[in-house]
């Protein structure tokens, strides 16, 4: 009888479209540099051992591990039935076991041991172990499970399709380039534009040539910045699937994998890197570097260090203009770099402004940041003080201009000090009416107003550059 036929179901890409192992591996790698030196000793042991030792060391949340609703609706159906649903994979056993027990949907757990891996054939040798030689169905999603869906049934499939009669693909492979895409945050290459800053106030913003060395820049930054992008996320999982929008980001969500996405980071790092050294010139090049470097401590340490988090992120909008000035061989002025660093950390307190106006448990640690909600005030003071402070130093270094060859105008550029104020406590009073989620300077690129007011901002610029008005 039907009833009498149990129903094992694999883990890692079929229950859940995660890897748990692999998850694990970042997840406690992530902690430090002994971690890491540790699991790539217990890597050369083998990787069942590798997965025991960090199991126990740095064990999964399985209240955080996504499931596939139309897996859960099979194994639901086999309960109705009264049959025995066991839960077999190639993960620890340690994590298995976690997370059976939290779903409550499974008589049995079976998974790997540091002398055994559950994969393949040696997961049908176990299932033969448990049954015999009794009919079983199972639940699968990849190329080493053609050996049990040919030995089983019936079978499903949530990815790769053996060609079998008897098992019905519930769903094909995800689109892999649309998944890295996505993880790669195209949209956010908008903010690599400050690169263009120095070529507006060098007064080349007609010099073809300089406008191409600006751009081949900025798409080296884009490129960059999505490889950190795919970094974080992956050192990010288990937080994102706590948070009610990152969840749906490809890591986090299971439609992209580890490896594949590891491997486009380190594509995406080396590429640039060289197109700008051949380019762009070894100063360019070595800017992107410290980018880089700067970004990847930020991602595994500096943004869960109070204050320090904010002035790191303002050093990374800074130094985006700093190579902006590199590429086009220009020098950098001490006025511009002043006012990008205090302009930018008052929009990188506004970020974490936004984010603890979110918290709700006093006392505690924002997960993944060094604030407590309490802290929310002196953010806030901090925010709009550096953000005055960006408007003093612009006014100064108009004042600077007197005389000046570069502007035809100079004095039009006070102009300037309007809108930006305006802009500037607009964004924080949205803030403050909850208007105003997570990275500003994107919710800027979105924002009308605001794409107006430096649209404005451009074109006073402009103005003073070329036209010459008497009466001034």
């Amino acid at each position: 009888m039907s009833e009498s036929v149990p129903l094992f179901v694999d883990l890692d890409g079929t229950l859940t479209p995660a890897d748990v192992s692999l998850e694990s591996f970042v997840g406690y790698a992530r902690q430090g540099p002994m971690q890491t030196l540790r699991l790539i000793g217990w890597l050369a042991q083998g990787r069942s051992v590798a997965k025991a030792r960090v199991a126990v060391a740095h064990p999964i949340d399985p209240a955080l591990v996504p499931i596939r609703p139309e897996v859960q609706t099979i194994i639901d159906a086999a309960r109705a039935e009264g049959r025995h649903v066991i839960l077999a994979s190639a993960s620890d056993a340690v994590n298995v076991q976690a997370i059976a027990a939290h779903l409550g949907c499974f008589d049995q757990a079976m998974g790997s041991t540091a002398t055994h891996n559950l994969k393949g054939r040696n997961k049908l040798a176990a299932i033969r172990t448990h049954v015999g030689d009794a009919p079983f169905d199972y639940v699968g999603d990849s190329r080493a499970d053609v050996p049990l869906w040919a030995a089983a049934r019936y079978g499903f499939s949530v990815g790769y399709n053996p060609q079998l009669a008897h098992v019905t693909q519930l769903r094909t492979a995800p689109s892999r380039p649309r998944a890295l895409l996505k993880a790669m945050r195209p949209h956010q290459w908008a903010k690599n534009a400050l690169i263009f800053v120095p070529l507006l106030t060098a007064g080349l913003a007609a010099d073809l040539h300089a406008i191409g060395l600006a751009a081949l820049a900025m798409l080296c930054f884009s490129l960059i910045a999505s490889s950190v992008y795919l970094i974080n996320d992956m050192l990010d999982i288990q937080a994102d699937r706590a948070h009610k929008t990152k969840r749906k980001r490809p890591l986090a969500a299971g439609t992209l994998s580890i490896p594949l996405a590891l491997l486009a980071a380190i594509a995406l790092t080396v590429g640039p890197l060289a197109l700008a050294a051949l380019a762009l010139g070894l100063p360019t090049m070595l800017v992107l570097l410290a980018y880089l470097i700067l970004t990847t401590a930020y991602s595994f340490r500096l943004k869960a260090v109070m204050t320090l988090d904010v002035i790191t992120l303002a050093c990374l909008y800074t130094v985006r203009i700093v190579a902006g000035a590199t590429a086009i061989h220009v020098k950098l002025s001490f006025w511009l770099f002043t006012f990008s660093v205090f302009f930018f950390l008052s929009l990188a307190y506004l970020k974490r402004y936004t984010e603890l106006s979110a918290a709700v448990e006093p006392g505690k640690l924002v997960k993944g940041r060094g604030y407590v909600p309490e802290d929310l005030r002196v953010v806030e003071t901090s925010g709009i003080s550096a953000g005055m402070l960006s408007i003093l130093i612009l006014a100064l270094f108009i004042n600077s201009l007197t005389g000046s060859k570069a502007y035809a105008t100079p004095e039009l550029l006070w102009l300037l000090c309007l809108p930006l104020l305006y802009w500037i406590n607009r964004v924080w009073m949205m803030a403050r009416r909850g208007q105003v989620e997570g990275d500003p300077v994107a919710f800027a690129i979105k924002d009308k107003r605001s794409i107006v007011t430096v649209a404005f901002m451009g074109l006073i610029v402009l103005v003073a550059q070329k036209v010459p008005l008497t009466g001034f």
